[in-house]
């Protein structure tokens, strides 16, 4: 029998069109109320979005400006060091120029010095031989004059014509204090080497 109530109850309120617009406007008003929470969660979490977003665009902003200024540290050390290393650089091609210079000025004076050197003793050699050759020379006519005086005691005049045909240098080597007897003594080991 409780069916039968229920039933007509629904009857009677399908029946009475008040009723129903009060059913209406309650479905309305919870379709409104659902809304409006699913607004409020939604405007909260737009709020705490924006508000995150505005922080996280704080932090990024001191981020980038602490970046910047370390990118403006990095760039004046890189530029410091760019210059020392062009400063260093510079004397070291300096420094290796004034070596090469150095070398190519030692080159040619050593050039310069074994030259003269050269040329030097070449004419010491040179002089050496001709004195050598002029001692042996006036050394072997010493001999024959003091040979020719020993057995010619008596053609001392004609040692002296000799003597005088003789050039000054050679003259000067058997007669300016030299005594004949001396030279003598040690003309034959001369004379031999001579020949």
């Amino acid at each position: 029998m409780p069916v039968k109530k229920k039933s007509q109850k629904k009857a009677k309120r399908g029946a009475n069109p008040a009723f129903r617009q009060v059913e209406q406007l309650r479905k309305s008003v919870k379709i409104l109320k659902l809304k409006l929470e699913r607004e409020v969660k939604a405007r909260k979490l737009e709020q705490r979005v924006k508000s995150e977003a505005k922080a996280a665009g704080a932090k990024l902003t001191t981020q980038l400006k602490s970046l910047r200024d370390q990118g403006k540290k990095l760039a004046t050390d890189l530029k410091s060091a760019l210059s020392d290393a062009s400063k260093r650089e510079a004397a070291r091609k300096e420094a290796l120029a004034k070596i090469a210079e150095l070398k190519a000025q030692y080159s040619k004076t050593s050039t310069g010095l074994r030259a003269e050197l050269s040329q030097k003793t070449a004419e010491l050699r040179r002089k050496s031989e001709e004195l050598m050759k002029l001692a042996g020379q006036s050394a072997h006519r010493a001999a024959e004059i003091i040979r020719s005086e020993e057995h010619h005691p008596s053609g001392a005049e004609e040692a002296e014509a000799t003597e005088s045909s003789y050039p000054g240098e050679e003259r000067s080597m058997t007669h300016e204090g030299q005594d004949p007897e001396h030279v003598h003594e040690h003309d034959d080991e001369p004379e031999e080497e001579h020949r």
